[in-house]
């Protein structure tokens, strides 16, 4: 069995550098960019300004495996953002991304705030999987809504998840959002200088930015240690869990079998008896017959019927 961790890709995809890219100050305008692109905002509600919260670098997230590494911001309405990459499926990913979603929405209130200082919170993420098979749309946005009469309750609550897996680069690619799915799909491709970076791609300042911030990011050796040392974090607890599960199925394999043993002797003797009884009641039956007994007191009285 191999027990190496797995290789480390270089690509915009992998969470450390995700936090490093766009949740850091001097790259305030890619994650507004990257904001812009995915909630299709114009004219006056276009994000013009952001500030970062809960500006903890990647490096506090590696000791804790099953911590988010996300990055978090407030533009100029209020609006609060908190934007993630997952590369994996986890198990109940939705109810997880949910979670996090109405966090970020109940840390706002503070003691002496009123609700109506509630502000509008977003949650995007970025999955490089297929949540929703049963459709082929990269883009799902929920809210609450009624869906018997077709009635949204409020826009204050929003979740945003984009499977990158599903986006197809065929044609001219000319809406932001569509630059920037392919960017981060194909990053891995360009850093490792497989292909040139597009010309599409070079003509978004804030797009080349963030691959030259993402080369910069894996170029320096307490980065790569940082996210080595995650996978390895993940991958040790993975291990655990499949020793974990292989141990629980062989123990229970072998409490089947035993109880399978002690139910099939059950079964058994219950098969025994009710053949033992049956067979009873008919000797009772003819000897009755031999007695003279007419076949319709039989059956009354042993339930077994005779012919006459």
């Amino acid at each position: 069995m191999n027990h190496k961790t797995p290789k480390m890709r270089h690509t915009l995809l992998n969470d450390v550098i995700f936090k490093i890219v766009f949740g850091s100050a001097q790259n305030e305008r890619v994650l507004r960019s990257l904001l812009n692109a995915i909630l299709q905002l114009e004219g006056p509600d276009k994000i013009v300004q952001l500030e970062l919260l809960g500006n903890d670098s990647a490096k506090t997230y590696v000791q804790d495996r099953g911590a988010v590494v996300d990055v978090r911001a407030r533009d100029g309405h209020g609006r609060i953002y908190n934007v993630e990459v997952q590369v994996r499926n986890p198990v109940h990913y939705v109810e997880r991304s949910l979670y996090y979603l109405c966090r970020l929405y109940h840390e706002q209130l503070t003691r002496g705030t009123d609700y109506h200082e509630l502000r509008r919170t977003v949650a995007i993420s970025l999955l490089d999987f297929v949540l929703f098979p049963e459709h082929d749309r990269v883009h799902s946005r929920f809210r609450l809504h009624d869906s018997r009469h077709d009635l949204e309750l409020s826009d204050i609550l929003e979740i945003h998840y984009l499977e990158l897996r599903k986006f197809k680069s065929d044609g001219i690619l000319d809406k932001p959002l569509e630059k920037w799915l392919h960017l981060l799909r194909y990053s891995e491709v360009y850093g490792l200088g497989i292909e040139p970076l597009p010309d599409f791609i070079r003509a978004e300042e804030e797009m080349v930015m963030a691959f030259e911030a993402m080369n910069k990011a894996y170029a320096r050796d307490e980065v790569r240690e940082l996210i080595e040392a995650r996978l390895k974090a993940e991958w040790d607890e993975a291990s655990r869990l499949g020793a974990a599960t292989r141990q629980g199925l062989a123990e229970g394999r072998e409490q089947g079998l035993a109880e399978g043993k002690a139910e099939g002797l059950a079964a058994g003797k219950a098969e025994g008896l009710a053949v033992g009884k049956a067979e009873g009641l008919r000797e009772a039956a003819l000897g009755m017959r031999a007695l003279g007994v007419d076949v319709e007191t039989i059956l009354k009285a042993t339930g077994v019927r005779l012919e006459a």
